[in-house]
């Protein structure tokens, strides 16, 4: 009887503090599809062609059809204080992670002259806009040979990475953020919701 008495107060308290945890963060993650569309390119496209390779893809036309999405991420800070995120000038989706292997970010706009960290202020009960792209592993329309795939994960989801203590900062310099950058085992993340990207 107190072994059970023992196991359910373990649980309650392990369940409370995985609330705690939680609600600790006051940061929503919203993941928007604004827009899909495909691009047809030729099989003999640079990076194309890298990826047919790379995958031993079987692409028996002379072009392939590549599906795009124009997304929008909200960053909303629902708390009652002023936080700052640590994230590339540029190439913000550098401190994103998506949830499965077939969606990718990518930037059509190429490199940019100051690509940095900067933190970036999201005052209380505000939000900031992040717009990007993605586009779908060729996997799908062309398999490769004999391949049957399983189940895919069904919902895309980003997760932000964080950086540093939200309402104050202790890297001085890029080294220092790099290396937290580095260390994996240091990043928390905070998950989107998921939009299906799998439909046809």
């Amino acid at each position: 009887m107190k072994s059970t008495f023992i196991f359910f107060l373990v649980a309650l308290l392990s369940l409370n503090s995985g609330c705690r945890h939680k609600s600790s963060t006051p940061i929503n993650i919203k993941l928007n599809l604004e827009k899909e569309y495909t691009k047809s390119f030729s099989k003999n496209d640079f990076r194309i062609k890298n990826q047919i390779e790379e995958e031993n893809l079987d692409v028996k036309t002379d072009s392939v059809i590549e599906h795009y999405y124009d997304i929008t991420i909200d960053i909303e800070n629902v708390g009652e204080k002023d936080l700052y995120i640590w994230m590339m000038s540029c190439s913000w989706y550098s401190n994103f992670k998506i949830n499965n292997n077939y969606i990718y970010f990518y930037n059509p706009k190429g490199g940019c002259d100051s690509n940095i960290p900067e933190l970036r202020k999201i005052e209380s009960n505000s939000k900031i806009t992040l717009n990007g792209f993605m586009r779908k592993s060729l996997k799908f329309d062309y398999p490769v040979k004999n391949t049957v795939y399983g189940e895919q994960v069904q919902l895309t989801k980003v997760g932000l990475i964080v950086v540093d203590d939200i309402y104050k900062y202790k890297y001085k310099d890029f080294s220092e953020y790099d290396l937290f950058m580095e260390d994996k085992s240091k990043q928390n993340l905070i998950w989107s919701n998921g939009i299906n990207l799998l439909k046809d």
